[in-house]
């Protein structure tokens, strides 16, 4: 195997390690570390996977050797049964399965956006940096030996990827760097030579840095509220409170009002134990082995009280299960949802509420009321969007772009009359976004703020069209939904649809600042003037 010297390239160029998880971190400074600059490493690379958000860990791609995917489990790791468990606890689904479902899914988006992988050798294995070695006969006959990466193989890993390889002539630079475009949303091609332009969010200075560090600590205190306008890493710092609660062997409840977000927070706490979900959905599981039942359809204003009335009733078979409440998009809760998830503290332990909201983003409460007798912090940096994004962003109430983010211009207006044009143009932007700018379908949002809009545009959906809405959604298709669904999510490429002569401006606000890269407003002149963004 040739050795280039040197060490391997980071992708994004300035990608803040100290932010991944742990063992994550140790994998990947490994990588760096031990092999030549004939590879480039990527963490944390999205992707869809059965209609759920999941992610590859770390990808390692390299000209001459091929690419590699690498699922990455910390901790005291065993193989029971044929069941794979971590620190005690039963997985869920074995890192084999993850990793593997990943590439299925990963080479999907590379067909689909026009990426040639022919000779491309794709591999993938399991690092496990806490495991002193592998048996022979490896974890399973899905997990045999030469994929399962341990500390010695960490510790050596050009031999131990040379175990996985096979032999491939030289991919052209140009088509690694598009594959590599292709992988995370930050990372943008610019031109041929595979270089990359990271997201605002990477070029994080040492006085942001101490910032967040001071808010993730401040979860020492029992009442903790931190507001925050869109994209300021509010819910980093909830899955930093939740691990640090865990840690401290408190039992935690991480709660949020949206399903999607939910859904996010539940992928990236999994085999935690911590407990997470939607409030209603919360109550609802606590409530159910005590004869509680949701019945047929039921409106908005039975999510409202009831399920709220019966944890009062049953208060007492269910109990105070939890010592730390960690709450996400705290303003969309209404002040007796709080007080009922106080209920629910432990009077015997350390009874931590801490909270995240942004108050600019309170769509479903108004005006939003905030716990009291809380210690309190702001953030104030937008760490999410490129400059022009949060420029717009910022002009709409929100927080401060962050000085030295990208400043491409990738804010435009785009006239649409009507329903028929409206379809015309998210099919000409799709399709351009995809084809011209190499943006996976995955990492496009096609966001309305009326319902009818967004079922107007899903009627039409199909193969020149590839809409789903967040239930269907794949590696196949854009995201098609409201904006009030669309809250806490973020995606590379935005684009915000209104034909309405009065778009409300909090909307305007939250679907903007959803975008991370580019963002495009469809609609008529009231929509660009909300935004204030000139119409051409």
């Amino acid at each position: 195997m040739r050795h280039t010297g040197g060490v391997a390239r980071l992708l994004p160029t300035d990608f803040d390690l100290g932010s991944l998880e742990h063992s994550e971190r140790r994998v990947c400074e490994a990588f760096v570390a031990g092999l030549d600059d004939s590879w480039t490493v990527v963490p944390n690379v999205p992707i869809l996977v059965n209609g759920a958000d999941s992610e590859i860990d770390i990808v390692l791609a390299s000209p001459t050797q091929g690419v590699v995917l690498v699922e990455v489990k910390g901790g005291i790791i065993a193989v029971q049964g044929g069941r794979w468990v971590q620190n005690g606890r039963q997985l869920r689904r074995s890192p084999v399965e993850q990793v593997m479902a990943a590439k299925h899914q990963l080479i999907a988006r590379m067909r689909q956006i026009g990426v040639d992988l022919s000779g491309m050798f794709m591999c993938h294995v399991v690092a496990l940096p806490d495991a002193g070695g592998v048996p022979a006969e490896g974890l399973g006959p899905d997990a045999p030996r030469e994929i399962v990466f341990a500390k010695p193989d960490l510790a050596q890993p050009a031999l131990a990827i040379a175990r996985v390889q096979r032999e491939q002539g030289p991919v052209p630079l140009e088509r690694i760097g598009r594959f590599l475009a292709a992988l995370r949303p930050d990372i943008v091609l610019d031109g041929d030579e595979g270089r990359a332009e990271p997201a605002a969010r990477q070029r994080i200075d040492d006085a942001t840095r101490l910032h967040l560090t001071s808010a993730k600590t401040l979860d020492s205190n029992q009442r903790v509220l931190v507001t925050g306008g869109a994209g300021t890493g509010k819910t980093w710092l909830v899955l930093e409170w939740a691990r640090r609660a865990v840690a401290r062997g408190e039992r935690t409840l991480v709660v949020c009002f949206n399903k999607p977000i939910a859904e996010h927070l539940q992928r990236v706490l999994e085999d935690t134990g911590v407990t997470v979900g939607t409030y209603h959905d919360v109550l609802v599981r606590l409530l159910e082995p005590h004869g509680f039942v949701v019945e047929g359809q039921v409106d908005h204003a039975y999510w409202e009280v009831v399920p709220t009335a019966a944890l009062v009733e049953h208060a007492d078979a269910v109990g105070t299960p939890f010592d730390t409440i960690v709450v996400d998009e705290g303003q969309d809760l209404r002040p007796h949802w709080l007080a009922s998830l106080e209920q629910l503290l432990d009077p015997a332990g350390p009874q931590r509420l801490l909270v995240v909201a942004d108050p600019a983003q309170a769509i479903y409460v108004s005006p939003w009321q905030p716990p009291a007798n809380a210690t309190t912090m702001g953030l104030e940096y937008n760490l999410r969007s490129s400059y022009s994004v949060a420029s717009v962003v910022k002009r709409l109430g929100g927080p401060i772009p962050l000085p030295g983010a990208p400043g491409r211009n990738l804010v435009r207006f785009v006239k649409a009359g009507g329903p028929n044009e409206v379809r015309k143009r998210v099919r000409e932007l799709v399709a351009e976004l995809t084809t011209q700018q190499g943006v996976p379908l995955s990492q496009i949002a096609v966001m309305t703020l009326r319902t009818s809009v967004r079922d107007g545009l899903l009627a039409h959906a199909g193969s020149d069209l590839p809409l789903a809405r967040w239930e269907d959604r794949s590696e196949e298709t854009a995201l098609c939904e409201t904006v009030h669904r669309t809250k806490g999510l973020e995606r590379t490429a935005v684009i915000l649809i209104d034909i309405g002569d009065a778009p409300d401006p909090m909307l305007v606000y939250v679907g903007a600042s959803r975008a991370m890269w580019s963002l495009t407003l469809v609609g008529h002149d009231a929509l660009a003037n909300a935004a204030g963004v000139t119409p051409h």
